[in-house]
C-alpha cells in the first residue's frame, strides 16, 4: 500500500483477528475497543458506553472520533453530508473525510454473521446487534466512486464495491 492516500480500516468481524499481525499501514482507523490488539491512529466509537470506557484511558497519539451526538472526553466529531450507523460506517465516512483516495476494510463480516471478536466486552448490550443493513450497503456503494473502497474477504457477496482476498491482501501489505 502506498502513502496516506490509503488506510486501512478496521471493523470487528472475526475475519480480523487473522490479519492484526500486519505490519503496521501508514494510516490505520479502527473502531471500538481496536486498540487491544492493535495500534492505530484513529479510533471510532459510536454508542455512549464505549465512548466512556475509551475516555478513561485514551492514547495521546491517537485521533478519538464518534457522533456530534456524544462528543465529549476527548471525542471529536465531523460533518458530512453522509449518515453513520455505527462505529465502522463513521470510520469509512471519516477516511471519506479526511480526503483518502481509497481504504482496505478488514473484518467487514456483514454479510456472514452479527459476531464482534469485543462482544465479551459489550456487557451492557442484551443481544447482538444486527450488523447487514441496506442503508450500511448503500453508504459505502455511494462512496465508492469517490473513495475506493476494497472489503478484505475470502467470501464476498453481491455489493457495489471491490472485493479482495486475505491472501492478496496479505501479499500487498507485505512488500
Amino acid at each position: 500500500m502506498s502513502g496516506k492516500e490509503t488506510a486501512v480500516v478496521w471493523f470487528n468481524g472475526p475475519s480480523a483477528r487473522e490479519l492484526h499481525s500486519i505490519p503496521r499501514q501508514p494510516l490505520e482507523i479502527g473502531c471500538n475497543f481496536i486498540e487491544q490488539h492493535r495500534d492505530v491512529d484513529h479510533v471510532c466509537a459510536y454508542d455512549r458506553q464505549v465512548i466512556d470506557i475509551l475516555a478513561k484511558r485514551p492514547d495521546p497519539g491517537v485521533q478519538y472520533w464518534t457522533r456530534r451526538a456524544m462528543a465529549r472526553g476527548g471525542f471529536n466529531f465531523f460533518d458530512s453530508t453522509h449518515q453513520c450507523w455505527d462505529s465502522g460506517t463513521l470510520a469509512v465516512v471519516l477516511a471519506h473525510h479526511m480526503g483518502m483516495t481509497g481504504i482496505h476494510v478488514v473484518g467487514c463480516d456483514w454479510h456472514h454473521t452479527n459476531d464482534s471478536i469485543f462482544d465479551q466486552s459489550y456487557t451492557w448490550r442484551r443481544h447482538k446487534p444486527k450488523k447487514a443493513s441496506l442503508a450500511k450497503y448503500k453508504l459505502l456503494e455511494r462512496l465508492h466512486p469517490h473513495m475506493r473502497i476494497t472489503i478484505v474477504t475470502d467470501t464476498p457477496w453481491r455489493m457495489a464495491v471491490d472485493f479482495m482476498s486475505s491472501a492478496d491482501f496479505l501479499d500487498r501489505v507485505n512488500c
